[in-house]
């Protein structure tokens, strides 16, 4: 493994290398950032560094010492990863922890303790391992991961040194799936978007694991088809809607993004497009948008998005939303076309 192959986080990348190459590793990390952004992967990388016999040579790890050898393999016998299956966190797996940081390394100068989704602790779990931290031994290092730092009690915290992930750049993504995804360049984009900063995201829409594309591409089909069907026949969508209720929220985000790019082509802004690969048919949806009048349907929509939230009908309130997207979109039915 190395830095270079986790997207992002540069400045926490940066940091953590001069920490080892000064000789000044803290005893407790908190990894802090939301699911997704690289905080396993890098907490791995940072692990490696520790235990690699040429690090301070490269900034890397080697990846051919003895050390990275075993690493790689997940088989070093001074890296111990505590709730791989991310459950919650029992008194009982503190006290293996701790009898485990007590013991001396087998191998290398130092022992590592990454524990993942941290604040599954139990209050027991939580105030057991508190001990830990207030006498910490010199030669384990611990990695506490999390979703959310106040979920861990303050005490802990105080102890540990905190690093929040960020946001990862938009073009950080693109070309990521660009270099090692060999995604092409306008696929890349829309992909970086759709993954909100997370790197995980992007990834695992490329490895199909994410279907979020797959539906942005119903959607807007659907789109067309609304807007290319009478009025009084416009209700036979309704069966797609009630089917899609547990993803509505994702449905009505793709359909603001999609009038948005519609209305950045009307205002010929083509290169703020986020479907760039569906250009063309935005260029047609344009024809038929009446004039300023998508920021009407986009509070239109997230009225929608609201009211559901809220419980209102979910049907009528999926029919006034078909209506208006008809009522904006005025189709000349001499020039249909299917996608």
């Amino acid at each position: 493994m190395y830095y270079s192959d986790i997207a992002g986080q540069n400045d926490t990348k940066k940091s953590l290398i001069n920490t080892i190459n000064n000789d000044n590793v803290s005893h407790c990390y908190i990894f802090e950032g939301p699911k997704g952004m690289g905080k396993y992967e890098l907490s791995l990388v940072f692990a490696q560094s520790l235990f690699c016999n040429n690090f301070k040579i490269n900034e890397e790890p080697c990846n051919i010492c003895g050390d990275c050898i075993k690493f790689n393999s997940m088989n070093h016998p001074d890296l111990h990863v505590i709730n791989l299956d991310e459950k919650t966190i029992k008194r009982e797996d503190i006290d293996k922890l701790i009898e485990s940081i007590n013991k001396k390394p087998y191998e290398a100068s130092k022992k590592v303790y990454i524990i993942k989704d941290s604040h599954e602790m139990t209050p027991q779990a939580a105030n057991t391992f508190l001990k830990t931290l207030e006498e910490p031994p010199k030669d384990s290092i611990i990695i506490l991961l999390t979703n959310n730092i106040n979920l861990l009690i303050p005490t802990i915290i105080s102890r540990c040194q905190v690093i929040k992930f960020k946001d990862i750049n938009k073009n950080e993504i693109k070309n990521f799936l660009i270099e090692k995804y060999n995604v092409d360049i306008v696929m890349a984009a829309v992909i970086a978007y759709y993954s909100k900063g997370i790197l995980n995201k992007a990834i695992n829409i490329i490895t199909k694991k994410d279907d979020i594309i797959e539906k942005r591409k119903v959607v807007i089909e659907l789109f067309d088809n609304i807007i290319k069907t009478d009025s009084g026949i416009i209700f036979d969508f309704e069966k797609y809607f009630e089917e899609q209720k547990d993803n509505i929220d994702e449905i009505i985000e793709i359909l603001m993004l999609w009038i948005r790019d519609v209305t950045f082509v009307k205002n010929k802004m083509e290169g703020l497009l986020i479907n760039k690969d569906y250009l063309e048919l935005a260029k047609e949806h344009a024809k038929y948008m009446r004039n300023d009048s998508s920021d009407d349907l986009i509070e239109n929509l997230q009225r929608i998005s609201d009211n559901i939230k809220n419980n209102v009908n979910y049907k009528l309130t999926i029919d006034r939303m078909l209506l208006k997207i008809q009522e904006v979109f005025k189709y000349d039915k001499g020039s249909w076309r299917k996608i």
